[in-house]
């Protein structure tokens, strides 16, 4: 295995993953961590409206990464992205501005598009079916030589 990203941690039990994952993002811009949210793009959409209305005057600068968004100003300067794209993770990575932390919204990926961040949270809701794919992700992560932190939210 290349590079394992330093920290993976699963979040079970989650209620309201685009809520948790609009703290978690506050929190490591906070840090003055960069953050790349994956996900569906209905949860995209809700984190994106999130990000633009959740607090008054607090308004958090992203951008929807796409392939066509590479190399933008625009784009090096957006702390926080937003792709449905997990299979292009190695793309964004490959930007000179990376983000250290990768958020997953629940979206099946290559463990190798996830190495390079710093930092991995994965969200897993309450719905049978998330749980199961979590579960997945957490196998495999083991079976790379990770031994994720788990935090219980129920």
């Amino acid at each position: 295995m290349s590079q394992a990203a330093s920290s993976v941690a699963f979040h079970t039990g989650v209620l309201d993953p685009v809520e948790h994952a609009m703290r978690l993002t506050r929190k490591a811009l906070a840090h003055g961590s960069r953050v790349l949210v994956v996900g569906p793009e209905a949860q995209l959409g809700a984190l994106d409206e999130q990000l633009w209305t959740a607090e008054p005057g607090g308004f958090v600068p992203h951008l929807r990464w796409s392939r066509e968004a590479q190399g933008s100003t625009q784009l090096s300067r957006a702390p926080v992205w937003l792709t449905s794209q997990p299979e292009a993770l190695l793309d964004c990575t490959a930007q000179g501005e990376r983000p250290d932390v990768l958020i997953n919204l629940g979206a099946d990926m290559a463990l190798q598009a996830a190495q390079p961040f710093a930092k991995v949270i994965d969200l897993v809701s309450t719905d049978p079916a998330a749980r199961a794919a979590g579960q997945q992700r957490w196998r495999a992560w083991r079976a790379h030589g990770v031994t994720p932190v788990h935090h219980a939210f129920s």
